[in-house]
């Protein structure tokens, strides 16, 4: 997997892709680092791993058109099979997204819908969420759509907000939490764990309190279970599209037969019923469970 990074600023996002590929936590190399900033922090890193950079902005293409189709060259030429962007400040050209469609994420410091779109980024989100008075917030990875802060949800990582926090407080632990969530769901993606279809449905592991309690009651049986699979090593993976829930299933180690999981339950919502999502759900299951332990699924008298 080739992974083209497009970054603007410290590029400390970029540093955890950077070492998730040195130490096989992502299966993959970055093959180039893309800024519009000639002085970016991030393109020095890029240089001191050994990764071919490009600075392509307004001062070296005035022309949009221009600027876009060169960034588009770049990542064709080097073979790019997924890009990532890691705080870049600017909106992607209409042709390399077009390209790249399914294909490029970026990552979010808020539980996207929320607090997102045009002027929120940084320290902004951070004040707005704390305005608001939420008690969580937290890192959202996503495809990148046509507007700010668009595209389906690929996962999210739950942050408290303290009692006492400040935004520079809350920005670090959020960070923190981006560094850990952006280069495993790069890898779960690059992998096919995390799936897009062309109708845009995702499907992915729950990973947050709301989509468990979300997927119990969808499987009418105890959330507070479906984390202990989870939390156990089983798999609980959830279908969605626009950020709703589909369906959802469940599978956890057999109590009584080596490399043998039991799907443990399968739903699909009444109102989103579809004659594929039952098998497209277990393939997931089924391949985590192969990536995982090498074990094999089998259905079990309670699944549906």
């Amino acid at each position: 997997m080739r992974i083209g990074v497009l970054a603007s600023g410290g590029g400390t996002n970029l540093q955890s892709i950077i070492d998730a590929c040195s130490c096989g936590r992502i299966s993959g190399e970055v093959a180039l680092v893309i800024s519009n900033n000639s002085s970016a922090p991030a393109l020095e890193r890029a240089r001191k791993a050994g990764i071919s950079t490009l600075h392509a902005s307004s001062a070296t293409h005035p022309d949009p058109a221009g600027l876009d189709g060169a960034i588009l060259e770049a990542l064709k030429g080097l073979r790019v099979d997924i890009v990532a962007l890691a705080g870049y400040m600017k909106k992607v050209g209409s042709a390399t997204l077009r390209t790249n469609r399914n294909r490029m994420l970026n990552i979010h410091p808020a539980l996207l819908p929320d607090f997102g779109g045009r002027g929120m980024y940084g320290m902004a989100v951070h004040r707005a969420v704390l305005a608001s008075g939420v008690s969580v917030t937290g890192p959202t990875v996503h495809l990148v759509g046509t507007e700010y802060d668009t595209g389906p949800i690929l996962a999210q990582e739950e942050v408290p907000v303290l009692e006492d926090d400040t935004p520079d407080s809350l920005q670090q632990r959020v960070l923190e939490a981006e560094h850990r969530i952006y280069p495993d769901t790069i890898e779960a993606f690059g992998q096919g764990v995390i799936a897009v279809y062309p109708d845009d449905t995702v499907i992915r592991p729950l990973c947050i309190t709301g989509e468990f309690d979300e997927a119990g009651r969808m499987l009418a049986s105890d959330r507070e279970s479906l984390r202990q699979i989870g939390a156990a090593g089983g798999v609980v993976f959830g279908a969605f599209a626009d950020s709703r829930m589909l369906g959802c299933a469940a599978a956890a180690p057999s109590e009584s037969e080596e490399d043998v999981w039991k799907l443990r339950g399968m739903a699909v919502s009444s109102t989103d019923r579809r004659p594929d999502l039952d098998s497209m759900m277990f393939d997931h299951v089924r391949k985590a469970v192969s990536n995982r332990s090498g074990g094999r699924v089998l259905l079990s008298p309670g699944a549906s």
